[in-house]
């Protein structure tokens, strides 16, 4: 796939940043001495640990270069590093939190990605990771009756490429394979929209962004627009003409 659109994922940087400040503020005090975010995008989710954690040595880790030049812009008193999050990272040394703000979706195999992930933890160390429970909403049925009105032939493959949300009894399986103590929650968000275009202009740089490729100029304004008609009907304006979006994102913290 093509590079990050940074602008058009930092539209609504509050909704997309809240998650993340919402798991940092549930890690209890401790001694963090070493911190990372695996895949720290823009640095909007490593903001909150610098913030919370003032002395740490923390490093952010992403493939995308887009994103990476985003977050050195943002902060210099992080390690940014470009890396496949997906495999090994034993080089980099042990660390005290593994932090992970809405990237292991993307990953194919999550369950060796944490493996990977535990493997770079100190003996008490944390694991809080993030994930938008994107399976389970309304949004991903707006996208699939849209798919079902174009030939399968143009989306050929593109289950390599779309991100991978699993129920939360998928998550506990794999924890539990390597750590012993894991407290696991969802939270279901409320974003406010002011008409459905912005719920259309929120997943064009995420859940949308596999199948938009797959067209060009006029195609992909239609692709949008189809879409679009899609949210009209399953997401109901309020009285007020506001229109709900309901995002779910399972969290999970984890110790060995």
């Amino acid at each position: 796939m093509e590079d990050w659109n940074v602008k058009l994922y930092s539209q609504f940087e509050k909704e997309r940043a809240q998650p993340s400040i919402d798991l940092v503020n549930r890690i209890g005090e401790g001694s963090f001495k070493r911190i990372i975010d695996i895949g720290c995008g823009s640095g909007m989710s490593t903001i909150p640990l610098r913030n919370r954690f003032i002395k740490a040595e923390i490093v952010g880790a992403d493939a995308s270069t887009s994103m990476l030049n985003k977050a050195r812009e943002t902060m210099n008193d992080v390690t940014w590093i470009q890396r496949d999050c997906s495999r090994p990272l034993t080089d980099l040394g042990k660390f005290d939190l593994v932090f992970s703000n809405a990237a292991l979706q993307w990953f194919e195999n999550q369950g060796n990605v944490i493996k990977n992930l535990s493997d770079i933890l100190l003996s008490e160390g944390l694991l809080a990771i993030q994930i938008p429970y994107f399976s389970a909403m309304t949004i991903k049925n707006c996208i699939a009756e849209t798919v079902k009105t174009y030939d399968a032939d143009i989306f050929i493959g593109i289950e390599k490429e779309l991100f991978k949300s699993y129920p939360p009894e998928f998550y506990y399986d794999e924890l539990t394979k390597h750590f012993s103590k894991i407290e696991l929650w969802q939270t279901n968000y409320f974003h406010i929209m002011n008409k459905h275009e912005e719920i259309l202009e929120f997943c064009k740089s995420t859940g949308l962004r596999p199948y938009a490729e797959r067209f060009e100029g006029p195609e992909k304004i239609m692709f949008f627009q189809r879409v679009l008609n899609e949210i009209k009907k399953q997401y109901p304006a309020q009285e007020n003409g506001k229109v709900l979006f309901e995002f779910k994102r399972i969290f999970f913290m984890a110790k060995k």
